[in-house]
């Protein structure tokens, strides 16, 4: 009986291990309606990246509603100044608590603007396949942006670049703190950072 309760503690153990269930706080969108509403909104694509996970969408209300989360992502998309408020408040919330930050493509671009770093424009990133090299390996990703990490900010360093040396991801050196450019979420197989794969999957 003992060995089948050390048997069950193990297994239990085990499976807990294999269906974690990372709580994300989330960024939006910020829309106005041709009434001059406003509507937050996150890609549909992400519930299906994320799956695994729950998600909890934060509003652009400029707080932080919910202090219960495990991991901060900071989405792609259009900035507007109610969207960047919030992002800079998620942001230096996540960072107090210690959490993973992942920012996605406006993400990382806020990422490296909050940390003091330089973003400038690039031509030919717009829904494109573009080459990168990630962690000693080649890949083809899904890139929808016309900016362009000009001056990485103090404390990070590069991890994936395109063909022409371009910055496509980043890590903080010490911190769990990462910026990817392109769009894994839109992706049949995301490419990501080992660490972030790590924390995701």
């Amino acid at each position: 009986m003992f060995l089948l309760f050390i048997k069950c503690k193990y297994l239990c153990a085990l499976f807990a291990i294999l269906n974690i269930i990372v709580k994300i706080l989330i960024s939006q969108q910020e829309y106005l309606s041709h009434r001059r509403f406003k509507y937050d909104a996150l890609e549909r694509a992400y519930y299906n990246f994320l799956s695994m996970h729950s998600l909890i969408p934060m509003p652009n209300i400029n707080k932080v509603a919910y202090n219960d989360y495990d991991c901060l992502i900071l989405t792609g998309g259009p900035d507007s100044i109610a969207r960047n408020n919030t992002e800079n408040i998620l942001f230096n919330h996540a960072l107090q608590k210690g959490v993973p930050i992942i920012g996605i493509c406006h993400g990382a671009f806020a990422i490296n603007d909050i940390a003091g770093g330089a973003n400038g424009q690039i031509d030919g990133h717009v829904d494109k396949d573009i080459k990168i090299e990630l962690e000693g390996r080649s890949y083809s990703v899904k890139c929808y942006h016309s900016q362009s990490v000009e001056r990485l900010a103090d404390d990070y360093e590069v991890t994936a670049t395109d063909i022409d040396g371009t910055i496509e991801a980043f890590q903080h050196v010490t911190k769990p703190i990462y910026g990817i450019v392109w769009h894994p979420e839109r992706m049949e197989e995301p490419v990501l950072p080992y660490a972030v794969r790590k924390i995701l999957f």
